[in-house]
């Protein structure tokens, strides 16, 4: 059994929790919460996480965890009993650190890292590590949060330049209002899909939910009301090559799909959007009903809705259960609630 640190992305620190587990469990991993602190979720597991963790969007990255400890008098003491024997023989190496809590942390990051960076060195003499800063095969990371430190072998780290390039102002088709891409994965992620099964979002409107599904493995499914979101989903998908994918027009209350292993949507509900004269609430209420005979038994649905609809009331009067609610600040007049349905 190893023992790994995740660290969570500040912005969307609730969803990020969320979405680790899911992912965790998506993938089959089994493991157990050793603690939960902030930014930092620590995890012991005989499986290798890193493949599931590398479908987080709010994960910034995950450490093989070599030690924790306290800081005493503005010192640190690293490296005191653990071994690396992974290290290969005169490999390159960086130390970073990273301070969560910034104000309460006198300790200058450039000493720490050059103080990590010789214990490390001193200890590893044997091995003739070099330092390099720029292409270095092992980063050893320390995350420090007030009095404590967390030190950690790298083992991957988030590659944000995948999900710019799928942003919204850059597909061929999209509306105001659309969501951001890193946030459509993170609920994609809820919903636990797996790959090779199928994934559907009934309010597709531009697809962004079903691109994150495909680069999962899934087979993305989508419908909406509004022909012309469905018209734009497909020159998405073409624009990305996402070939197994499926759109059609259709009533999110009169499902065309008749089988699935994941929902997860964002349906309209903002200004810029459209709900055809229906309530939020009753198009909520109605597309719940309707979805409970077409997924599969024990599988998840990932749904938004603006808080001041109060959607739980609203899931109470179906069968549906819930098993996570996380509120996300979006601006002054939206908190997104997000609710995990099984």
């Amino acid at each position: 059994m190893k023992k790994y640190l995740a660290h969570i992305c500040g912005h969307f620190q609730p969803l990020g929790y969320e979405e680790l587990y899911a992912v965790l469990e998506a993938e089959d991993i089994s493991y157990t919460i050793v603690e939960v602190n902030s930014q930092v979720v620590i995890f012991e597991t005989a499986d290798d996480p890193v493949f599931a963790v590398s479908r987080c969007a709010f994960v910034h990255s995950l450490l093989e965890l070599l030690d924790v400890g306290d800081i005493d008098d503005n010192k640190i003491n690293f490296l005191q009993s653990h071994d690396i024997s992974e290290l290969k023989h005169s490999s390159t190496f960086c130390s970073r650190v990273t301070k969560i809590g910034k104000k309460e942390i006198k300790l200058r990051t450039m000493d720490l890292e050059r103080e990590l960076g010789n214990h490390i060195f001193n200890k590893f003499s044997f091995k003739k590590l070099e330092v390099d800063l720029k292409h270095p095969q092992y980063t050893f990371r320390t995350i420090l949060i007030k009095k404590r430190f967390f030190l950690g072998l790298e083992i991957w780290s988030i590659n944000r330049k995948k999900y710019s390039i799928r942003e919204p102002g850059k597909r061929d088709f999209f509306r105001p209002g659309a969501m951001r891409t890193d946030y459509a994965r993170a609920l994609v992620n809820l919903s636990r899909i797996k790959k090779n099964e199928v994934f559907f979002d009934p309010f597709c409107g531009g697809g962004g939910f079903l691109l994150e599904a495909s680069y999962l493995g899934a087979y993305a499914i989508g419908s909406d009301l509004d022909f012309e979101a469905v018209k734009g989903s497909v020159r998405n998908m073409k624009q990305f090559k996402r070939s197994r994918t499926g759109l059609v027009q259709g009533d999110s209350r009169n499902i065309p799909i008749r089988s699935f292993h994941a929902i997860a949507t964002d349906p309209p509900y903002s200004l810029q959007s459209s709900t055809h004269g229906e309530k939020v609430s009753q198009l909520t209420y109605d597309f719940l009903v309707e979805s409970r005979d077409y997924l599969m038994k024990n599988r998840y649905l990932v749904y938004c809705t603006p808080s001041s609809i109060e959607p739980e009331n609203i899931v109470d009067r179906t069968d549906y259960q819930i098993v996570t609610l996380i509120d996300t600040f979006i601006h002054k007049s939206l908190t997104r609630r997000i609710l995990v349905l099984k």
